[in-house]
């Protein structure tokens, strides 16, 4: 049986899980029943939740836990999270936002491959109301996802040079995380670093021996950078599905072994 047949039955067998199917692509209106059958990654981290598949998780860029975020609400309260997001002003949202969750742990430190501090760059809070105006609206709570190592980062969503600040923040590496929070029973490992997750996924392949489900952002990631890190994975026995601008990685036995509690 060819490796693109068996990748075939994987999905369909995966897909069926969440009670979707794959449909034959004849026609454009075949084409918009088949957007109706999607589903995104909160849709999986409840059904892993659910069915006791992660007992962990860590969300590295964690933000405000509301904006551009589908992790909050497709939790249970007994499963251990740990959220990692570096700027201040965020890091206090997203305490508050998870106020009711006893099961949550927080630190504002950003993850990269040593320790020490780094820059990164943000939306200086000066500036918001010209995104107001810009945007004709009064939420502007996406402007601190947008924070990043790389300035250009940035520039490149439209933020003007002068709009742009910088602080110095703590680093932490995952294993340093992983010993220090007693989290070596990861299960989801979500990452949205803003142009950062190729180069923190390299690193946590490379230097743990963790193997849990991936969820990063792949659109941020030049061709070959991508190559690169989708070739690291597969050697790695990731299998990989793409959700929205998400790229979903799990172990090629995962959604069919029984989990070890």
């Amino acid at each position: 049986m060819s490796h693109d047949i068996k990748k075939n039955k994987l999905l369909k067998k995966f897909l069926g899980l969440f009670g979707f199917k794959i449909l034959p692509k004849d026609t454009v209106k075949t084409e918009r029943i088949i957007e109706s059958y999607t589903f995104n990654c909160s849709d999986l981290i409840k059904f892993l939740v659910n069915e006791k598949k992660i007992d962990q998780i860590i969300q590295v860029g964690a933000n405000d836990g509301k904006s551009d975020d589908f992790l909050r609400n497709s939790i249970n309260k007994n499963t251990k999270v740990l959220l990692v997001e570096p700027i201040k002003s965020a890091f206090l949202e997203l305490k508050k936002n998870y106020s009711d969750y006893n099961n949550v742990e927080f630190i504002n430190k950003a993850l990269d491959i040593k320790q020490g501090k780094k820059k990164i760059y943000s939306v200086n809070p000066d500036y918001y109301e010209n995104y107001k105006k810009k945007y004709e609206s009064n939420d502007v709570s996406w402007l601190t996802v947008l924070a990043s190592f790389e300035k250009d980062h940035l520039i490149n969503h439209g933020i003007k040079k002068n709009h742009i600040h910088s602080v110095d923040v703590d680093c932490i590496t995952f294993n340093d995380l992983i010993l220090q929070y007693n989290f070596d029973k990861l299960g989801l490992l979500v990452m949205d670093t803003e142009g950062y997750d190729s180069v923190l996924v390299k690193d946590f392949i490379e230097n743990s021996k963790l193997r849990p489900v991936i969820i990063f952002e792949w659109i941020h990631m030049k061709k070959e950078i991508a190559e690169n890190i989708i070739n690291l994975l597969k050697v790695n026995n990731y299998e990989l599905i793409k959700i929205n601008k998400d790229l979903i990685c799990f172990q090629n036995n995962f959604l069919f072994s029984k989990h070890n509690n």
